[in-house]
């Protein structure tokens, strides 16, 4: 009989964290175990949960807090009946903004317990460690090494901290994209959230947009942050760059979209190795990202794309240029990033090891 896995998610929006939870459910072995999720409000996941067939429910996770306890207390007990109610063997908190919950009702319920850590090295002060529980769960999952080795130096036991890359899905090969003599097409692919960037990545990309008026720069995401979102569209319309700069907001035809692009630019100041840019290179693609801890550790710089600093003078808009002059170069580096992802990063390699870690504790 298959064990049950409780999934625990706080946001259910598109976004890097969903999108590897629905791949590891469809490569779970449904004869060794048997998904539940629950998650703090109905969205694109649960729509995305309802295909597969994977039974969820909404509880209301929200802020971690001395504050917020009496409500938070509500919250672990209905964790605890939903545990004893559908036989649950193991609880997974796929971000850790629900992990505290999830431990404590694990704990009672006496079943193990694992946490997903999904963001960066400023998440891991001693403060924000205590306040988690990291040192509790049975796992700690990170999804970067950099992180595991900050993480497990805080930890009275390192063995816990286990390093799980976040897969992405294999896209159909691409053509190298083939448009009028001079244009040159860039896409940003996120959340337009201030860690994500996207005014720093305009900013330091202006002066390869004024130099040609065939470049073009491809924004894709939604407003996760308005006041934010509209600093950056005002941005554009005070640089009269609204023909070359396109804000089309949320997309899933990303595929589509990497395949009409020479390259991806990429930015986080938090995040250790955002999945998008394993996602352009399983695509093939080329991919120019900030120097964030962690993202050399997929990023071979001059082999699969650049690392730049977005703070440093004209950094961005030379490795731009040189995309739009040295095309062959780039597109073998391109090559070169997907034989690199086909081998690394696949949703299988990433759902089988979360199986194996499922295995080991329930035994």
């Amino acid at each position: 009989m298959a064990l049950r896995v409780l999934f625990a998610q706080k946001f259910s929006g598109l976004g890097g964290a969903q999108k590897s939870l629905l791949h590891h459910l469809e490569q779970l072995d449904r004869e060794r175990f048997a998904p539940h999720v629950v998650v703090a409000q109905e969205g694109w996941l649960t729509q995305n949960l309802a295909h597969l067939r994977v039974p969820w429910t909404v509880m209301p996770f929200g802020h971690w807090s001395v504050l917020n306890l009496p409500r938070n207390v509500l919250l672990v007990r209905r964790l605890l009946r939903y545990i004893r109610r559908h036989n649950i063997a193991l609880v997974h908190a796929n971000e850790h903004w629900v992990g505290p919950p999830c431990l404590w009702a694990a704990r009672t319920a006496r079943i193990p317990v694992i946490c997903h850590f999904r963001t960066g090295l400023e998440d891991l002060t001693p403060r924000r460690i205590r306040k988690y529980f990291y040192a509790r769960f049975d796992r700690v999952i990170a999804v970067a090494q950099v992180l595991a080795d900050a993480l497990a130096a805080q930890l009275e036991d390192p063995g816990k901290v286990v390093v799980v890359r976040d897969g992405v899905e294999m896209p159909p090969a691409l053509r190298t994209p083939r448009h009028g003599r001079g244009r040159c097409i860039v896409v940003n692919i996120g959340a337009i959230r201030r860690f994500k960037g996207q005014r720093k990545i305009l900013e330091a990309a202006l002066p390869w947009l004024e130099s040609d008026r065939r470049h073009y720069l491809v924004m894709v995401g939604g407003a996760a942050e308005p006041d934010y979102a509209a600093g950056v569209r005002r941005f554009v319309e005070e640089k009269g760059l609204g023909r070359q700069v396109i804000l089309p907001g949320n997309r899933e035809d990303i595929p589509r979209l990497l395949g009409l692009a020479h390259a991806l630019v990429a930015y986080s100041s938090l995040e250790g190795v955002p999945r998008v840019v394993m996602e352009a290179m399983l695509a093939a693609r080329p991919v120019i990202v900030s120097p964030t801890p962690g993202m050399d550790e997929v990023v071979i710089d001059g082999e699969v794309g650049s690392i730049v600093d977005f703070d440093a003078a004209d950094a961005l808009a030379e490795a731009l240029r040189e995309l739009c002059v040295d095309r062959s170069r780039w597109q073998a580096m391109g090559v070169r990033a997907r034989e690199i992802a086909q081998a690394h990063y696949s949703t299988r390699a990433m759902s089988e090891a979360l199986q194996g870690i499922y295995a080991e504790l329930l035994r």
